[in-house]
């Protein structure tokens, strides 16, 4: 008994290793799972906070190899902190050393009468073996533990109950002789409910016949044949003959035209095609009907009972045995598939074992092809649509996309940037992306080689040498990740390369990095000799073949980039001709309906005003006046003046700059520009009466008007020092508003910018240029604000200064600032 206890004490130890003996982390923030080891790489996906994750590799200053789930990337070692297993310390007192033994012999008391014999029990309904049943009776007759293994669950535990008398150890020996005795195919009948394995006895019948009259043989199944041609020819000179427990009631001849619903099988697991032999006769009959289906390409509805799949998927790899067909095997288990699904895995797992044991030229391509998630989605391995949300599947019936144009744009996940987040612009893109890989290909193969041929080369070098680096029991995984990775970035450098052309074609200045991403200098440097130099002059070359952006398109781009109006404006102002106002004019109500969501519109109208004068004066202040028109809608209010010089030459009279006054202190408190328009063109007739404008009438306006205090008070309040004046003399115009100025401690003095805006620049900066959008929430909500209300104002303060770019912008889950825009506007 003793020597029992200690055999166990010692399994618990063993256990207790095992429990404690971890590699695993905790995170302590939200974080990014990246694919390399750096901050520039791309997200795998993100990790949340109290997450545990396997180390795999620990090597690096800064960051660590993990794995979360069944992604592996890297992540930064100060947001991660090992599990740590505290050491009981050891009990100095007797009574404490006691109490501790007391215990272990409780856990070890649990472990002998209540784990193992459920252990054994769920070991025994799935199949008893000789063996250890001989072991369980000798070692552990004296406890009754043989009868939980052999299925006497009642025997099992009135031994347990009576283990302290002799009569259980009694018991368990007479057991452990008969097992002796007993031989393995009896020992199977018995226990098993199985026969002994089928023998095949070859009958040579020369002139005899078998009489029905005769004494019936019970044969067994043979394979049903694939068309009756070869049932026809089967020789029916042997047969196989099983000895125990076949049932010869069965027809194994089923016609195609039977059809039965299938008799209910309650589901288990299946561990092979023997489990046939626990199925009652009706379930072994439709079990023939189904397997001929099958085998003939015809889907059946087996409405859930998933235990006729699985017997039949062991069923076709035991054939596959002796036919070596793996096509076959193939398209057999397509249509399982389809009639049960959750047999897919199952499939797709034997039928790469099975390819790896061949070494013919179609087995490798179908392994390669089946390491790929897309094809086993697209052939029914899985149902899992990995490029569910990919370009090549999300434009491919809108643009008519072909195969091989959907596969291009599935290489890599969405770029995902304000650029390409515009419908046009991201279609722009890929007309042109598709356009220069066929042209690419073209050139490629005058070179004896093609795209394929050369990201198959990037694919091995970066397999290669990460094979060199690291050897771990997951280095084929890892290998394989990253020979995949360099195919998705190949066609990504590609993709964002076009990307920028169709970005400088569309006026948006800023680019994004088309670098080949990897360390590897020689690695990058290979990329531009052997596709670089081709790739970028087939961009130059065909660089017409990108559309000018559609109405919808010019809209979303003005928006993004509000000084991108000054291309067209001043591509206007080259070609204009005085002979041929009009053409200016239509250009003007053009920029104004692609600038609506502009936020500062107004510049077009005032630009607009001081190039006209000299040309159009009724035209010149008809933009004047829209100009204050969008101004006062406006988030800020700029009251830009004319210049004296041109106010000159718009005013010869005080009458002229009454009325003018008249229409600008109505255009303020209406906002009806039509009116004001219609108004100024009439402004040079000369009038019988003039119209002064009176501050006291502005007053009254404001009380009328509380809706709209808070724009007027920027040009009529007085603590605010707005004024609106006519000096008589002069005959000039003066419309100002003193703006009120915040002493900047980092931006040049030129920018009027809050503190906390200021605030929020520095934290962006110190963080490496780069803050998550949660961060920028918090802060925006301590500081009373909202997120995006926070970073236009920052971005509209300082655009002007950055020929109309945004200082800050989104990137995923992040927002940004270029580090180039900062030295410019910074102290």
């Amino acid at each position: 008994m003793n020597a029992i206890k200690s055999v166990f004490i010692i399994i618990l130890f063993v256990l207790s290793l095992n429990v404690f003996a971890t590699d695993d982390y905790i995170t302590t923030s939200d974080l990014n799972l990246r694919s390399g080891a750096g901050k520039n790489y791309k997200s795998l996906g993100t990790i949340s906070k109290g997450d545990t994750v396997k180390l795999i590799d620990n090597t690096r200053k800064y960051w660590m190899k993990i794995q979360y789930h069944d992604k592996i990337g890297y992540s930064s070692k100060k947001f991660l902190e090992e599990i740590q297993i505290h050491e009981v310390k050891k009990k100095e007192e007797t009574l404490e050393e006691n109490e501790s033994g007391s215990f272990a012999e409780l856990i070890a008391f649990i472990l002998l009468f209540v784990v193992i014999p459920i252990m054994l029990t769920k070991t025994g309904k799935k199949h008893r073996d000789i063996t250890l049943a001989k072991v369980v009776s000798f070692f552990f007759g004296a406890f009754g533990f043989q009868k939980f293994y052999l299925g006497q669950t009642d025997k099992g535990i009135l031994s347990i109950l009576f283990c302290w008398t002799s009569i259980p150890s009694f018991i368990g020996l007479i057991d452990f002789i008969k097992l002796v005795l007993m031989s393995k195919d009896n020992f199977n009948i018995k226990y098993n409910g199985k026969s002994i394995p089928i023998k095949k006895v070859i009958i040579k019948t020369q002139k005899t016949q078998i009489k029905k009259s005769s004494k019936q043989i019970k044969v067994s199944p043979k394979p049903i044949p694939q068309n009756k041609q070869e049932h026809k020819n089967t020789d029916q000179s042997i047969i196989d003959v099983n000895t125990v427990n076949l049932d010869l009631t069965i027809e194994r001849s089923i016609s195609s035209e039977d059809s039965t619903d299938p008799p209910y099988w309650e589901n288990t697991y299946v561990y092979s095609y023997d489990e046939i032999i626990h199925a009652t006769k009706a379930q072994k009959k439709y079990y023939y009907h189904f397997k001929y289906k099958v085998l003939n390409n015809e889907f059946v509805d087996i409405q859930g009972n998933s235990n006729y799949a699985f017997i039949l998927y062991f069923d076709l790899l035991n054939e596959y045995e002796n036919n070596r067909d793996i096509k076959l095997l193939e398209n057999q288990f397509k249509i399982l598939g389809q009639i049960c699904p959750k047999t897919k895995s199952y499939s797709l797992n034997a039928l790469q074992d099975e390819l790896r044991k061949l070494n013919d030229s179609y087995s490798a391509d179908k392994l390669k092809d089946l390491e790929e998630p897309s094809y086993q989605f697209e052939y029914g391995y899985s149902d899992y649509n990995p490029d569910l949300y990919k370009l090549g599947n999300q434009y491919k019936d809108k643009l008519e996309l072909d195969k091989q144009e959907i596969k291009w744009l599935n290489k890599f996940y969405n770029p995902s940037n304000v650029f390409t987040s515009i419908e046009g612009c991201c279609i722009a893109i890929i007309k042109q992306y598709v356009f220069i890989l066929k042209e690419l290909n073209k050139q490629l193969k005058q070179k004896e080689t093609t795209l394929v041929k050369e990201i198959t080369y990037f694919k091995d070098q970066l397999k290669s040498n990460y094979a060199d680096q690291y050897n771990s029991e997951w280095g084929v995984s890892d290998s394989n990740y990253y020979s995949n990775r360099a195919e998705s970035e190949v066609y990504l450098t590609i993709f964002k390369r076009i990307e920028n052309s169709v970005r400088a074609t569309f006026g948006h200045k800023r680019k994004v990095t088309s670098d080949f991403p990897f360390v590897d200098k020689n690695l990058s440097e290979e990329f531009e000799i052997r596709l670089g130099i081709f790739l970028n002059e087939l961009i130059v070359m065909f660089n017409d073949n990108v559309q000018k952006p559609d109405f919808e398109t010019q809209i979303e781009l003005n928006s993004q980039n509000v000084n991108r109006w000054k291309i067209d404006f001043n591509t206007l102002k080259n070609s204009f001709q005085k002979e041929d106002k009009t053409k200016f004019i239509e250009g003007i109500n053009n920029l104004e309906e692609t600038n609506q969501k502009n936020p500062n519109i107004e510049n077009i109208f005032f630009e607009a005003s001081k190039f006209i004068a000299k040309y159009d004066s009724v035209q010149s202040l008809k933009y004047y006046a829209k100009y204050i028109y969008y101004d006062l809608k406006s988030k800020k209010i700029d009251n830009k003046e004319l210049s004296k010089t041109v106010q000159k030459s718009l005013f010869k009279s005080n009458e002229q700059i009454n009325d003018f006054k008249q229409i600008v202190q109505e255009l303020i408190k209406t906002s009806d520009i039509q009116k004001a328009l219609d108004t100024i063109s009439k402004i040079y007739i000369p009038k019988r009466k003039k119209i002064k404008l009176d501050k006291s009438v502005i007053k009254e306006v404001e009380q009328r008007h509380d809706g709209t205090v808070e724009l007027l008070s920027e040009y009529l309040e007085t603590k605010k020092e707005e004024t609106i004046q006519i000096n008589s003399e002069n005959e000039e115009i003066e419309i100002s508003v003193a703006p009120t100025k915040t002493n900047n401690s980092i931006l040049i003095s030129e920018i009027s910018i809050g503190k906390i805006q200021e605030e929020l620049i520095m934290k962006i900066v110190f963080n490496s240029f780069k803050i998550h959008q949660d961060e920028v929430d918090k802060f925006a909500i301590v500081n009373g604000l909202f997120k995006h209300q926070l970073i236009e104002s920052i971005n509209e303060s300082c655009e002007n200064h950055l020929d109309g770019e945004a200082l800050i912008e989104e990137e995923e889950e992040n927002y940004v600032i270029e580090e180039s825009y900062y030295k410019e506007i910074a102290i």
